[in-house]
């Protein structure tokens, strides 16, 4: 099992889609745990997940994540080979990537195994624990999951397990179905036809519709998001065109940071969260009367395979930095080059356009700024 999958399956996409972290997540980097510690948690949710697909679109493994009150969170993923890996996900950890750790993994004191952990992420810890239906049956009957590494124990209370893994092996036999109560219309919720990140019957705002119709890419199709937990989410809206993954986010940037410094950082973290050979190929800014402008093309080529990513960022009135991201394959770069391409000269063209003086009071507000489409409710 492709251990970066883990990452996707936690909304990271090995990073490449998650260069602005989220509030949350940043809030949770200064609670990170202290080190050489017995860190005992119980559940603070239920356990939610389902199917994941690798960036070609096809169907790789499900998994079934659940975060604890001792800070950490813990996914188990399962393969259609019955091959099981763990990640423990730890806030603020600081972890060298690549970095290996002799673990130790006992249930109840009862099934007791040696692994090697691997840091895939500076605050993800995976343990490939291979086919091992003992270990797996152990979680799922048991009642403590107990993760120990050179300094540090993680103690889990696995509570929900029983029903929560029985659910994640029929969904990595079948493809498909849900982990917890997935919300409706979830990638792999009761009722979704096949499994993975499909296509499902979500919509786009109204605003974010139009910039895409504009591009020429009315064929994309909505992905919903639901089930993914709102500090792990790739992006505010997401979607399908053909085999291309595209997303858009948008956060509001300090009001002293420059356009070049806010691309060049977005960058640097995308390089830190790839686990291989890594490029940027920045354009230069362009500079128009009522927003920033750049595009760029980044490659990660991690062991598992490349991913290319065709980006537009801006930065609009009011400060707000939006960036569009297109994922692809090398096959199909062009197609994520080319919707690139196209919202570029959308937001161009906005971005040229002069807004009127003083507007018609009551009548037609001119050309908004453009901006990242706003969150629904």
């Amino acid at each position: 099992m492709q251990a970066h999958l883990l990452a996707l399956a936690l909304g990271a996409a090995i990073g490449l889609s998650s260069g602005l972290p989220s509030a949350a997540f940043a809030q949770a980097q200064n609670n990170a745990p202290p080190k050489g510690a017995q860190l005992t948690g119980a559940p603070t949710g239920d356990w939610r997940g389902g199917p994941v697909t690798d960036p070609n679109g096809k169907f790789a493994y499900c998994v079934a994540e659940n975060r604890f009150d001792n800070k950490l969170a813990l996914v188990i993923a399962r393969n259609p080979n019955g091959e099981t890996n763990l990640a423990i996900g730890i806030p603020g950890a600081g972890m060298a990537k690549g970095t290996k750790f002799p673990m130790s993994v006992r249930v109840d004191e009862t099934v007791k195994r040696n692994f090697t952990g691997i840091a895939v992420e500076p605050d993800l810890l995976v343990v490939s624990t291979g086919k091992d239906d003992e270990l797996y049956e152990g979680m799922r009957k048991g009642s403590r999951l107990i993760m120990q590494g050179p300094t540090d124990t993680a103690i889990f209370q696995l509570r929900g397990t029983g029903k929560a893994l029985g659910e994640l092996k029929s969904c990595a036999q079948n493809g498909t179905g849900a982990v917890g109560a997935a919300k409706p219309g979830a990638p792999g919720a009761p009722g979704a036809q096949g499994g993975g990140q499909k296509p499902v019957a979500v919509t786009l705002p109204e605003t974010l519709r139009s910039i895409l119709n504009a591009a020429g890419l009315r064929q994309a199709v909505p992905l919903s998001l639901a089930g993914v937990p709102d500090d792990r989410r790739p992006a505010d809206f997401a979607w399908k065109i053909g085999p291309v993954f595209g997303g858009v986010r948008e956060a509001r940037a300090p009001a002293d940071a420059t356009f070049e410094s806010l691309t060049t950082n977005y960058l640097d973290v995308l390089k830190q969260r790839c686990s291989g050979n890594f490029t940027a190929n920045p354009n230069p800014i362009e500079t128009l009367p009522r927003v920033s402008l750049r595009t760029a093309n980044v490659s990660c080529t991690p062991p598992e395979g490349k991913i290319n990513v065709s980006i537009l960022f801006y930065k609009s009135q009011g400060d707000i930095f939006t960036v569009f991201f297109h994922e692809a394959s090398d096959a199909d770069l062009a197609l994520a080059n080319q919707a690139r391409d196209g919202l570029t000269q959308v937001i161009r063209k906005l971005g040229a356009d002069q807004p009127p003086a003083q507007p018609p009071a009551g009548g037609p507000q001119g050309q908004p700024a453009p901006a990242a489409p706003p969150k629904t409710n």
